[in-house]
């Protein structure tokens, strides 16, 4: 799959890996709609997106606002015509111990994290049935694989999201329509400051492995890559991360010892 000319549509585009794949579709020549909450960020990455020739929509609303996904929907089938592909990337980690984290914090991110992207989708599949063609690109995490401490409400999120997915990828097949399942590692964003803590207030911390991440552009090139040769599945970060998924496929029996050796800070 090529991108120039295509209608790409990234949530959580105003940082971090929405950021930084709307820099990549924008230089592959696709036009692109950018939504998050923060219009003036939004603002700002679109007049650099604008330099590569392609057209960008600015599209921000909140994504646990249930009742805009139609109208939102509606306004980017009345500019474009279309939506190719949909980047699903608006999201809220967490950083808590199990017993401390007050039970409307679990609410709280699933409902960003979980169920407004069920909304949305539901939304877009009558769309790409129509047209015959899509793409849903979750953007997940390898925690949704593995949940390590302190990231339990987060895992949780994230496996669910993998398994909706899975669900969608093979129902909505025979109807042209792809699913690429991104499993980010520690990517060097600002994802652990804006995290919640056991009180639903920010963590405000930079983590210490995702401060050594890999750079969210080569992420993003990684990504976009990925998506055009189909994968159902991609990983993308670091070798101890990797080394994590490896070890959970071939010796999962070990997995619940590593995770009782990792630090919990």
């Amino acid at each position: 799959m090529e991108f120039k000319n295509k209608i790409v549509w990234i949530t959580g585009a105003s940082s971090g890996i929405g950021e930084a794949l709307a820099y990549e579709f924008a230089t592959q020549g696709a036009h692109l709609v950018l939504s998050a909450r923060r219009e003036g960020e939004l603002q700002r990455v679109a007049q650099s997106c604008e330099i590569h020739g392609g057209s960008v929509l600015v599209l921000p609303f909140d994504m646990v606002d249930l009742p805009s996904h139609s109208k939102q929907v509606n306004q980017v089938l009345q500019t474009y015509g279309r939506i190719d592909v949909l980047v699903l990337n608006a999201g809220v980690s967490q950083r808590s111990f199990v017993l401390d984290t007050k039970f409307e914090v679990y609410r709280s991110l699933f409902e960003v994290n979980f169920f407004s992207i069920v909304h949305l989708v539901q939304q877009v599949i009558p769309v790409f049935q129509k047209q015959h063609a899509g793409v849903f690109v979750p953007i997940a995490s390898v925690a949704g694989r593995i949940s390590t401490p302190r990231r339990a409400a987060y895992g949780a999120t994230k496996h669910a999201l993998i398994g909706f997915f899975d669900s969608v990828r093979a129902e909505l097949h025979g109807h042209g329509v792809q699913v690429s399942t991104i499993m980010p590692g520690y990517i060097r964003t600002e994802i652990s400051l804006h995290a919640m803590n056991e009180d639903g207030e920010k963590y405000g911390k930079m983590d210490p492995n995702q401060a050594k991440g890999l750079d969210p552009n080569i992420t993003a090139q990684k990504i976009v890559h990925a998506i055009s040769q189909g994968k159902n599945y991609f990983f993308v970060g670091g070798a101890l991360e990797r080394f994590g998924l490896i070890v959970q496929r071939l010796f999962p029996s070990i997995v619940p010892w590593m995770l009782r050796k990792i630090k919990n800070t």
